[in-house]
């Protein structure tokens, strides 16, 4: 009588731990990254100002949940994301041109060329805005360093 306790109760902390593990699994993949902390990255390239975007214009591309100020946004992001997108993931350009990942404010920006530069600070910004082709060259030699990193 005393085994066939064991023996249940095994089974059932067997089957509650891997309950756990499947809903935790589960979790981790239905929750989707909120990115460009909900700046709205139609704004940028479209009106040149950093607007927050609002959760009931979003849309999700290659993971990220993207929010947008407004349905039209919304409806230009859809057609063609990669347009709107800022280069390097949202990442600083100017300290990706000095072999760095930094994470950006999303206030911070500049259009140049049609695309949109996220930066890390406003000194960051004006070394960009002093020569944004060299920092470009630069950010996109090291991108793919750190990228493997």
């Amino acid at each position: 009588m005393k085994l066939a306790l064991r023996v249940l109760g095994l089974a059932l902390l067997f089957t509650f731990g891997f309950t756990l593990t499947v809903n935790a699994q589960t979790a981790k993949k239905s929750k989707k990254e909120i990115a460009l902390h909900q700046y709205c990255p139609v704004a940028y390239a479209a009106m040149n100002k950093a607007v927050k975007g609002d959760a009931k214009f979003s849309s999700t591309y290659k993971g990220k949940t993207y929010f947008f100020a407004m349905a039209d946004a919304k409806k230009m992001f859809d057609s063609d994301p990669v347009k709107y997108l800022p280069k390097y993931d949202g990442y600083c350009a100017t300290a990706l041109a000095m072999g760095k990942r930094v994470e950006s404010a999303p206030g911070i920006f500049s259009v140049y060329k049609d695309s949109t530069y996220l930066f890390s600070n406003k000194v960051a910004k004006a070394e960009f805005d002093k020569d944004p082709d060299m920092t470009i060259k630069g950010a996109n030699k090291n991108l793919a360093v750190l990228a493997n990193k």
